[in-house]
């Protein structure tokens, strides 16, 4: 049932990736109008599951929007809120030691409560769909690692005609491209420690886009190139430190 989803959400996406090739949103950053599809995994999650489980299952899928109460330890909110924006800070200094032509960071405070507000929203549109129904069921009979790459790599496809929308070079494309692998093994990885929260995936999800698009001025001179690089470290630890089998195994607990 879980690739009759993913079927299902690509053919969905369709007319909004029409949508994108003729209009624009009203914004100031980079934003194809093609991303209006981002509430397409939810609707058609709710949809699967009222199928499967009947209307009851369909509101507690819906009730994990904000299902904090999940997890187990609170210090996953705070990784979950900083690690992009350390993230993209770091590639901010890469690309000043690298003698890059960058302006200074202008961050609009009263933008950062809206966008944060905007992408929170449309997060939920998508992580009640990728988290919440989709990884669960493909964890059956597969490690993390192994469920995560299948997820992200759905998750990726579905993406791919917005990045083209952009105007941005197939090098871009293809550095954001392997940025997007690395951002949904993040999102296991503090979803399964997070004791399957969707909210926590969510929230990650939301910080990763405003930190993309402050950077440093509307999402000027953001280089996925560059940023891979602390990201790709980042994911290496996460696997290695957690087990790729679970994700959530530290590997240097200590037994009672």
């Amino acid at each position: 049932m879980v690739y009759r989803y993913f079927i299902a959400v690509l053919l969905a996406s369709i007319p909004f990736w029409l949508i994108g090739h003729t209009a624009e949103l009203p914004l100031p950053i980079d934003l194809p109008a093609s991303s209006l599809m981002a509430f397409t995994p939810a609707l058609l999650a709710l949809l699967f599951v009222r199928i499967e489980k009947g209307p009851g299952a369909a509101k507690a899928l819906l009730a994990r929007s904000f299902d904090w109460n999940r997890v187990p330890r609170r210090h996953w909110f705070l990784v979950a809120f900083l690690f992009m924006p350390v993230t993209l800070a770091l590639s901010y200094a890469i690309l000043r030691l690298m003698g890059a032509e960058i302006p200074d960071p202008q961050i609009p405070l009263l933008a950062i409560p809206l966008f944060f507000l905007m992408f929170f929203t449309a997060a939920l549109g998508e992580e009640i769909g990728w988290q919440g129904y989709a990884y669960d069921r493909l964890m059956a009979g597969r490690t993390a690692i192994g469920a995560t790459f299948i997820l992200a790599l759905v998750w990726l496809a579905w993406h791919v005609v917005p990045y083209f929308q952009t105007g941005r070079s197939l090098e871009w494309i293809v550095w954001h491209c392997l940025v997007t692998i690395l951002l949904r093994v993040v999102t296991v990885w503090l979803y399964v420690n997070g004791g399957r929260s969707v909210f926590i995936a969510a929230l990650f999800h939301t910080m990763s886009n405003v930190a993309f698009f402050l950077f440093p001025v509307y999402g000027s001179h953001y280089d996925p190139a560059v940023t891979f690089v602390p990201l790709a470290l980042a994911c290496a630890g996460i696997v290695f430190l957690w087990s790729p089998r679970t994700l959530a195994h530290f590997r240097y607990t200590r037994e009672d």
